[in-house]
C-alpha cells in the first residue's frame, strides 16, 4: 500500500479542503482529531518530491492518515451523492458481479431518497446508509482502508436484504479519484440476473455460440452449436442441451440429431452436416471447433438465449 498522508483538512469553516488546493498562511483543522494541521507545500513537483499534505502541529495520538482518509472520503462520497438527489442526477455504477461473474451496470439512485453518514442500526452504524422512500435502509457503502465490516454484521445485512456496497481505498489519491471509485465499486452483494423459483439461487446468462467450422469427412461447412453460462463459463456440448436449447440451436442455423456412436457405444445428440450427416464426435469438439473458434480461427455467432440455473439446471 502507498503510504497514505493527511492530504484532506477542515478550514475555519469546517468545510473540507484538499492539500493541493488549499493557500498557505491560513489555518486548517484535522478532520479527525480537531487539532491544528500545517500545510506541507513545496510546490515542487520532481519525481521523488512528497505530494502536497497537512501535518499535525503536535502528534494526536490514536489520529492516523488512515483514519482521516477514511473519514474525508466518506464524507466528500456523502456531500456528492446528497448532491445529486437534490438534482435529480444518477449516479451510474458498474461492478462484477460475486454470483454470475457478469459485469452489471445500473443507477445507484434508482430506489435511493436519502443518505446518511453513520446511521445508528443498533448492531453497526454502516459508513452511508442509502434510505428509501419509506426511509428504511435499501443500501449501505462501507470504505474499507484497513477493516472490513465484520462477520455477524454481514450476516446483519443479508438478513435484512440490504445491499453492500464496498469501496476499497490504498491509496489518498483515491480522494482525487472520488468519482471513478464511486462509479465502480469494489464489490456489491446484489445480482441483477433473475432468481430460480426452484432453489431460490441467481440464475446466469446463457448463450449459443454457432460456430462455420468444416466437416471432417466431406469438407463442407457445418455448423457447431455450442452453450456457455455466464461469458466466462465451460463449453457445453449438445449431449448437456435441455430440449429447449436444442430446439433454439436448430432454429439458428445447426442440425443437433441423434446418432449412434461406436467409440461409446451409445446413442447422443451431435453436432451433424447437412451436406452428408456425418456427425461431430464429442472428444473432437474442442480440439477442432471451440478452441479454433474462441481463437478467431473459425467464424462464429454468439446469441442470448436468456438464463439458466446451474444449481438445479433448470431453465
Amino acid at each position: 500500500m502507498t503510504k497514505i498522508l493527511y492530504t484532506v483538512a477542515k478550514d475555519k469553516n469546517g468545510l473540507l479542503v484538499k492539500a493541493v488546493d488549499a493557500d498557505k498562511g491560513l489555518d486548517f483543522f484535522c478532520p479527525v482529531c480537531g487539532n491544528d494541521l500545517l500545510l506541507r507545500k513545496s510546490g515542487n513537483t520532481a519525481k521523488n518530491s512528497k505530494r502536497p499534505h497537512f501535518a499535525h502541529k503536535t502528534l494526536t495520538p490514536n489520529c492516523t492518515p488512515e483514519t482521516a482518509l477514511h473519514f474525508s472520503f466518506k464524507t466528500l462520497l456523502a456531500k456528492k451523492i446528497n448532491g445529486h438527489l437534490e438534482n435529480s442526477q444518477p449516479i451510474d455504477i458498474s461492478w462484477k458481479c460475486d454470483n454470475c461473474n457478469e459485469k452489471h451496470s445500473g443507477n445507484l439512485l434508482k430506489k435511493i431518497k436519502a443518505v446518511k453518514i453513520e446511521h445508528n442500526l443498533k448492531i453497526c452504524q454502516p459508513d452511508i446508509a442509502l434510505l428509501d422512500q419509506n426511509e428504511n435502509v435499501f443500501a449501505v457503502i462501507e470504505i474499507v482502508v484497513t477493516h472490513k465490516p465484520e462477520a455477524e454484521v454481514l450476516e446483519y445485512y443479508k438478513i435484512n436484504n440490504i445491499i453492500l456496497i464496498q469501496i476499497n481505498l490504498k491509496s489518498d489519491d483515491d480522494i482525487f479519484n472520488l468519482d471513478s471509485k464511486a462509479s465502480n465499486p469494489d464489490s456489491i452483494s446484489v445480482c441483477i440476473n433473475p432468481k430460480c423459483p426452484t432453489c431460490n439461487n441467481y440464475k446466469q446468462k446463457s448463450f449459443l455460440t454457432i460456430i462455420d467450422g468444416p466437416c471432417w469427412k466431406c469438407g463442407n461447412t457445418m455448423k457447431i452449436a455450442t452453450i456457455q453460462h455466464g461469458k466466462i463459463g465451460k463449453y457445453l456440448s449438445p449431449i448437456e442441451f435441455t430440449q429447449d436449447e436444442i430446439n433454439i440451436a436448430n432454429s439458428k442455423g445447426a442440425l443437433l440429431k441423434e446418432h449412434y456412436s461406436k467409440t461409446v457405444q451409445n446413442k447422443y445428440i451431435a453436432n451433424t452436416c447437412s451436406s452428408c450427416n456425418s456427425f461431430a464426435g464429442e472428444f473432437f469438439l474442442f480440439q477442432d471447433y471451440y478452441s479454433p473458434a474462441g481463437y478467431g480461427e473459425l467464424p462464429s455467432t454468439v446469441h442470448d438465449i436468456g438464463y439458466v440455473c446451474e444449481a438445479c439446471n433448470k431453465n
